[in-house]
This record gives structure tokens, C-alpha cells and sequence, in this order.
């Protein structure tokens, strides 16, 4: 694999974190002597920065407007007629 497709199957992958500094890390590797471990360790860890630090991207935007639509909605199971709680006869009000 060269480079573009290492850089696309991060993507695919969703390693963008990766993906961003895959260049800036393989100029590292090169000019000081770095352990392949090493190496995968610092992307790894480039990774888990942009999740920590990309806590208020779209997809946990996206996550927390789901969460907020699912706590807005009504549930039809659980939820008793209005007219039950404030009226002491057991039928529904008549309409007039």
C-alpha cells in the first residue's frame, strides 16, 4: 500500500485521527531511530486525542440530538390520558 491508500483505509476505517498525522509521524520515524511499536503507539495515541478532543464533533452531536429527540417523545406505553389524573369519575369527559 503507498500512502493515499493507507491514508483512505484510515478514513474508511474512521481513524482520522490517523490519517491526519500519518505524514507528520512517518517524518518522525525517519529522521530519529523509532521502534516500529513505537511508531504505532504514537498513532494510536494521535487517535485517541482527536476522539477526547473531537467529544463535540458531528457524530457526537449527531448522538446527543438522537438522545435528546428520544427524551422529548412521548412514550404511548407509559403515558396516562390527562383526563385520568384530574378527574375522579373512571370514564372520559363527555363532550358537549
Amino acid at each position: 500500500m503507498n500512502r493515499i491508500e493507507i491514508d483512505r483505509a484510515l478514513r474508511k476505517l474512521r481513524l482520522s485521527g490517523m490519517a491526519n498525522t500519518l505524514e507528520t509521524r512517518l517524518l518522525e520515524a525517519q529522521s530519529q531511530p523509532l521502534a516500529p511499536i513505537d511508531f504505532l503507539s504514537a498513532l494510536v495515541g494521535d487517535e485517541l486525542t482527536r476522539r477526547r478532543i473531537g467529544c463535540s464533533g458531528a457524530a457526537s452531536s449527531r448522538r446527543a440530538s438522537a438522545t435528546r429527540k428520544r427524551a422529548s417523545t412521548p412514550s404511548t406505553s407509559a403515558s396516562t390520558p390527562s383526563w385520568t389524573a384530574s378527574s375522579s369519575s373512571s370514564s372520559p369527559p363527555r363532550a358537549s
